[in-house]
């Protein structure tokens, strides 16, 4: 099974997108069972599902210096950390110490970060239009990412 983790503040303007995209993929159709979680900005639940061995989607905002509502999608390595995690804050803990915390505990997940430029993150203010706009974007691309996986096949699994 898949799990979907959506990270953010509710309270934090655009910082919530990960979970307004939960929302949303509770109502799309996958062809594989997936597990949504939301974590809220809670680095050691996001720790406890990078220690399982399911692949993970991880969905949040995150600084690119990039227009408002644009996202990516990196696949996480020891090679791109720096990069892929960059602009992802778990407001104590940063992304990239997280998932190095799961790796020097025998993990390496499958991990995709799906990360969204916001406009805001100023408290007390809601989503902005820019980002809004582009979330059925995100949902499909995240409904097509978990249709196309291939489990990885090698003699541990």
């Amino acid at each position: 099974m898949i799990k979907i983790i959506g990270l953010g503040n509710a309270l934090r303007g655009d910082d919530c997108v990960g979970l307004h995209i939960l929302e949303g993929l509770r109502k799309a159709e996958f062809k594989r069972p997936v597990d949504i979680i939301e974590a809220g900005s809670d680095a050691f639940l996001l720790l406890e599902h990078l220690l399982a061995p399911e692949p993970l989607i991880i969905v949040d905002c995150a600084e690119l210096g990039k227009e408002p509502g644009t996202f990516i999608k990196l696949r996480i390595s020891e090679e791109n950390l720096p990069e892929a995690a960059a602009g992802i804050s778990l407001h104590g803990f940063s992304f990239a110490e997280t998932y190095q915390m799961a790796r020097k505990m025998g993990s390496s997940p499958n991990c995709t970060v799906f990360g969204i430029q916001p406009k805001s993150i100023e408290f007390n203010s809601d989503l902005s239009f820019e980002v809004k706009r582009n979330i059925p974007l995100i949902i499909d691309a995240i409904v097509e990412e978990v249709n196309a996986y291939e489990p990885e096949k090698d003699s541990d699994h």
